[in-house]
C-alpha cells in the first residue's frame, strides 16, 4: 500500500468522524485507522448523531446529502480540521440517482455512506475488508474535495469520479502525484 507523504497532507487536515445513526463501532474505528496510516492526520471519532429525519425522501427511499450535510456543518470550526459523517443509510444528491458520498468543495465538511458499499447491497457475500477499503477511498476522496481538490481524470487517483463500485474497486486510496501537488502548492485549486 502506498503512503501519501504525511509531511504535507498532516499540516492541511484533520478529521473528526461523526457517526450519523447507528454505524458499527468496529467499522469506524477501523477507517479511523487507515486515515491516520495513509494520510498521516489526526482522527477523532464523535458521539453518535442521530439521522435528520428531515433528510428522509420517502418517495426514493433515501437520504438527502445536503441536509445530512448541514446537519453536521460546525458552527465554529478549527482550521485544518474537518468533518466525516458517516452514515449507514442509501444517499442522493441533486438530481443523480445515488451517491456513495459529497463534500463541500474547500469547505469543513463531508459525509459518506456505507449502504452501496457493502457487498449484501448487491446480494453478495459479506466482507469486512471490502467494505473498509471502499469506505476508506469513499473518506480520502471527499477530504480531498474539502481541500479543494476537483475530480482527476487518472482512473487509478482516489480523486477519479466513481459512477460505479466498478471505479471505486478500480481506483485506488490515494491521491495521485498532480493532485498531491496541487495540495503541496497549498491547496487544490
Amino acid at each position: 500500500m502506498t503512503q501519501q507523504p504525511k509531511s504535507s497532507l498532516q499540516r492541511l487536515l484533520n478529521v473528526e468522524i461523526v457517526p450519523l445513526g447507528k454505524v458499527r463501532r468496529d467499522v469506524l474505528e477501523r477507517i479511523a485507522m487507515r486515515l491516520q496510516s495513509d494520510l498521516g492526520c489526526q482522527v477523532v471519532i464523535a458521539q453518535e448523531q442521530p439521522v435528520p429525519q428531515a433528510a428522509y425522501q420517502s418517495n426514493r427511499g433515501q437520504y438527502n446529502t445536503l441536509m445530512l450535510l448541514n446537519a453536521i456543518r460546525p458552527v465554529v470550526w478549527d482550521k485544518g480540521w474537518k468533518r466525516l459523517g458517516v452514515v449507514d443509510a442509501d444517499l442522493f444528491s441533486g438530481s443523480l440517482n445515488f451517491v456513495f458520498g459529497q463534500a463541500d468543495i474547500s469547505g469543513s465538511t463531508a459525509v459518506i455512506s456505507l449502504t452501496r458499499l457493502r457487498n449484501e447491497f448487491y446480494d453478495v457475500p459479506m466482507n469486512d475488508d471490502v467494505l473498509i477499503e471502499r469506505a476508506v477511498k469513499e473518506a480520502v476522496h471527499e477530504l480531498g474535495h474539502t481541500l479543494g481538490l476537483a475530480h482527476c481524470k487518472n482512473p487509478s487517483c482516489v480523486m477519479y469520479f466513481s459512477n460505479s463500485l466498478v471505479d471505486t474497486d478500480r481506483k485506488g486510496s490515494v491521491y495521485c502525484s498532480e493532485c498531491r501537488g496541487r495540495l503541496e502548492a497549498g491547496g487544490g485549486k
